[in-house]
């Protein structure tokens, strides 16, 4: 039986990689597109559809991960493996809840990068060139009065959630990577996962490069800080309110 804390080569980290990104990318741009030829649905709902089974598949293959590790399925896996667990204090060893209150100024950051309110190099614009004939998806689109009154679409924002920010790509990169990549990368284990979650980004070309080097250090640093991936599930979670918000006022008719 292999050894449960062994870290992973670099070989096994670039393959999980691909097995996560790589169907995202396809199910964007190749199966997307066919889908709407076929069956005339609006292209965003297409596309929505096609992520959401994208991310239910990382699900499936961080639960294979895990099996072919030699971990059994059960939650105190996950609470142990994954560091679902409570925070801790690296210096002390004592381990709290109130240690996500640690998270705060990362919170702060993300907000404030995704809200523009600084400036931060344009490094997205370097892919434009890449990428400007594929298609784009924007929630924006939902604004129109087709989408007044649909409730269905906050059940398909919820479900997005819930595999988006907890059991997807948090579970595969923050869980299964995360703790397994000092080995390689050393120290900068948090940069590298960092910069491995933004090329993974394939179905949302546009934001690779700001999430490889922005949101890898918001995300997986202070996962590692305080050894917990509740923070990281937090941080990214907080988009989601965000995008509560914006689906309400859409079916509310106000956006």
């Amino acid at each position: 039986m292999r050894q449960l804390d062994d870290q992973y080569s670099l070989k096994k980290i670039l393959v999980i990689w691909a097995l996560s990104a790589m169907p995202m990318g396809v199910l964007a741009f190749v199966i997307t597109p066919r889908v709407v030829v076929i069956t005339n649905w609006p292209p965003l709902i297409v596309y929505w559809i096609a992520v959401i089974i994208g991310l239910i598949w990382q699900f499936i293959l961080s639960l294979i991960i895990l099996t072919h590790d030699g971990h059994k399925l059960n939650w105190q896996t996950v609470v142990t493996r994954m560091k679902y667990q409570k925070p801790v204090n690296l210096r002390t060893g004592k381990s709290g809840y109130g240690l996500l209150f640690l998270t705060l100024p990362f919170i702060v950051l993300s907000a404030v990068i995704q809200s523009g309110m600084i400036s931060l190099p344009d490094v997205d614009g370097w892919m434009k060139p890449l990428i400007q004939h594929l298609p784009k998806y924007d929630l924006s689109s939902l604004s129109t009065a087709d989408y007044k009154g649909a409730w269905w679409i906050l059940g398909l924002f919820i479900l997005t959630s819930v595999f988006n920010y907890f059991l997807g790509e948090e579970f595969i990169y923050r869980g299964i990577l995360l703790p397994k990549m000092n080995g390689v990368f050393g120290k900068w284990d948090w940069f590298f996962n960092g910069i491995l979650f933004g090329f993974y980004h394939l179905h949302k070309p546009q934001v690779i490069l700001s999430t490889a080097l922005y949101f890898g250090f918001v995300f997986a640093l202070p996962s590692k800080l305080i050894q917990s991936n509740w923070a990281a599930v937090i941080i990214h979670g907080l988009e989601g309110l965000l995008g509560i918000i914006v689906i309400l006022g859409i079916i509310l008719g106000l956006s």
